[in-house]
């Protein structure tokens, strides 16, 4: 390696050794830099000393095997241990699942682990690469599931990232990939659209999901789980599974557009069937026991029913993306918005961002202008 040029200071030193003057004591220190290395030997105040040391060291620099040579002789790398990364997505699900999330969150999370398995777990960790990741995430956007695209790379992500604090593997191929654009395309649920449902709703059960959802602003999945033991002392008491916010919803809780009242509504849940359950089946069908809670699906699937029963009457087209059972929750907001309350606490949010979101009417409504 040809030493770097001397400086004023150094011209009657042999190359590689340099003198520094401490400012402190101003006593003259030499040191000398393998020019291999780069490592820095101090060799102390004696500068004849230090001279001799230095040219003993550049003569022994030329002696030395060439580069080529010491590779050659070096032993081999010891083989890295195979790992593949389903071994790694079972240690990641014990992470997640340490992290104290609600049983919601742990049971999407586990979903999404079983389709990276699928895609990924046949291979070592460390061979799978940005491209490998860019193409099934860009795939799976082109299927029109960019949402569940960038959920994936989100995972992905925080999986190699827990890998490389573990050891697994050095890199994350994940970091450098693009999430996908997310483009919203369900149409928004207006009052009087939701108004045509619920008179086409064949169920008093669904009647009373509806009503329950407007007035709430909750999941479908919270309000299948509301129980009437949870009324009490004037309030609705709702744990969101998907959140773990604990909300006191008070019956007296009213919506005057549609005149409505969360007291009210309850009252109207209670039938000759004795049940547990706000929303239950008022008879038996099939598998459906009277008094049973009804099902997420069958919850989706009649209300669905319903809202294409109410658009042909109305003679309006909901085009390919039409508003569904959880589009009640943005109608809900802007509905209490517009009676002057903030919904932000209703819908659970920590951030008013969010809330501003599900507001957002994305065109479906007018705007009445002074």
């Amino acid at each position: 390696m040809v030493p770097r040029p001397r400086n004023t200071g150094s011209k009657d030193l042999p190359p590689n050794l340099y003198r520094k003057t401490d400012s402190r004591n101003g006593q003259t220190y030499y040191t000398y830099r393998d020019p291999v290395s780069g490592r820095m030997f101090g060799l102390g105040k004696d500068k004849e000393a230090a001279i001799q040391e230095a040219i003993a060291a550049n003569f022994a620099q030329i002696l030395k095997p060439t580069l080529f040579d010491r590779v050659s002789q070096q032993p081999a790398a010891p083989a890295v241990k195979s790992r593949l990364f389903s071994e790694w997505l079972e240690e990641y699900r014990t992470i997640y699942k340490e992290r104290g999330l609600s049983a919601s969150s742990n049971k999407n999370v586990g979903m999404r682990i079983k389709r990276l398995d699928a895609e990924f777990g046949h291979k070592d960790i460390r061979d799978v690469t940005t491209m490998d990741v860019a193409k099934y995430l860009t795939d799976m956007a082109k299927e029109g599931k960019a949402q569940m695209s960038r959920a994936m790379r989100s995972l992905l992500r925080d999986t190699f990232m827990e890998a490389m604090a573990a050891g697994w593997t050095d890199v994350n191929p994940v970091e450098v990939t693009k999430a996908a654009r997310v483009v919203i395309k369900r149409e928004r649920l207006t009052l009087e659209l939701w108004k045509a449902i619920h008179a086409q709703a064949k169920h008093a059960w669904l009647k009373r999901a509806m009503e329950l959802a407007v007035l709430t602003g909750q999941r479908r999945d919270d309000l299948a789980s509301m129980l009437f033991k949870d009324e009490r002392d004037g309030y609705l008491h709702v744990i969101q599974s998907k959140t773990g916010a604990r909300l006191r919803i008070s019956t007296k809780l009213r919506l005057e557009s549609l005149d409505l009242d969360l007291g009210s509504v309850i009252k109207l849940c209670r039938d000759r069937v004795l049940s547990q359950h706000l929303i239950h089946h008022s008879r038996t069908i099939s598998r459906a026991k009277a008094g049973m809670p009804v099902m997420l699906d069958t919850l989706t699937k009649l209300f669905s029913e319903a809202r294409d029963r109410a658009a042909a009457e109305m003679g309006i087209d909901l085009g390919k993306t039409p508003p569904t059972f959880h589009e009640m929750r943005s109608l809900a907001a802007r509905l209490h918005a517009a009676e002057g309350r903030d919904p932000q606490m209703l819908l659970g949010h920590r951030s008013a961002k969010m809330t501003d979101l599900y507001r957002d009417s994305r065109g479906a409504e007018w705007i009445d202008v002074a």
